[in-house]
């Protein structure tokens, strides 16, 4: 191809038609332009196409992460509400607004510590090198304010501050009122499994209230029971909270999936 428009340049030179020459020169450098033009819109193209792919990639795996994190924040949530109750049925037997002990589980009353292990990873990899991949500005904000907010609270409400750590609190009120059964089983935890979690479950000894009326004259215990109850129906709330969150921002991300497939 180059050949053949040498040839031409060289014939319209020869023949002495210098303005035909000339006309088809500048002819032939926007053809070259247009040419050039042409394969940097490709390559914009290409690079855009690779963009969006990596910008899916980010999303799904933002996606996969936050509904996986919802077993464990549902877990939680779902042994939270668990305790609290025995915890209410127990503070208002000891006050006297319940005349029976029988209905109450007292294992649940002493709960265990909850922690939680959510996964930050492909979040931290956006903010630390891919902080521009997600082009929707209110999307990114949302998915920022996410984390940054809700996870971080959530993390230090039951890995963090002692304040909340309920079961470390009421042990030793428990030690000294109620007894271990001995020919009991009675389960503690039942994790979600699969790969991501730990998949055994936790079981020990059923316990029983031995000294009510110590239990009950013991204003520390009640108080301590009461805290516990109101602080467990905070991380309640909190964690119910944030599976809310968490709908509205699959549903966001979805919407952008789909506008960007």
């Amino acid at each position: 191809m180059i050949n053949f428009f040498r040839q031409i340049r060289q014939r319209l030179f020869t023949e002495n038609k210098f303005r035909k020459y000339l006309l088809y020169a500048v002819g032939e450098i926007i053809l070259v332009v247009i040419g050039i033009l042409i394969a940097l819109q490709i390559n914009n193209w290409n690079e855009e196409r690779k963009l969006v792919e990596s910008e899916i990639t980010l999303l799904s795996n933002i996606r996969e992460d936050i509904l996986l994190d919802t077993l464990d924040i549902s877990f939680n949530l779902e042994y939270h509400r668990k305790f609290q109750r025995e915890e209410q049925k127990l503070l208002e037997y000891l006050l006297g607004n319940r005349t029976s002990a029988t209905d109450i589980n007292m294992t649940d009353a002493l709960g265990i510590t909850l922690w939680t292990a959510l996964h930050r990873s492909t979040f931290e990899n956006l903010q630390n090198n891919e902080v521009g991949l997600v082009q929707n500005n209110s999307l990114r904000k949302n998915i920022a304010r996410f984390y940054d907010f809700y996870y971080s609270a959530l993390s230090k409400m039951h890995n963090e501050f002692k304040s909340f750590d309920l079961y470390e609190k009421k042990l030793p009120f428990f030690s000294r009122y109620f007894t271990v059964i001995p020919d009991s089983t009675d389960y503690v935890l039942k994790f979600p499994g699969g790969e991501d979690y730990y998949d055994h479950d936790l079981y020990k000894k059923a316990i029983q209230l031995q000294d009510p009326e110590g239990a009950r004259t013991d204003n520390e215990f009640i108080f301590i029971l009461n805290e516990s109850s109101l602080f467990r129906k905070a991380m309640i709330d909190f964690n119910q909270s944030v599976l809310n969150e968490v709908r509205g921002l699959i549903i966001e991300i979805d919407n952008e999936l789909n506008n960007l497939k």
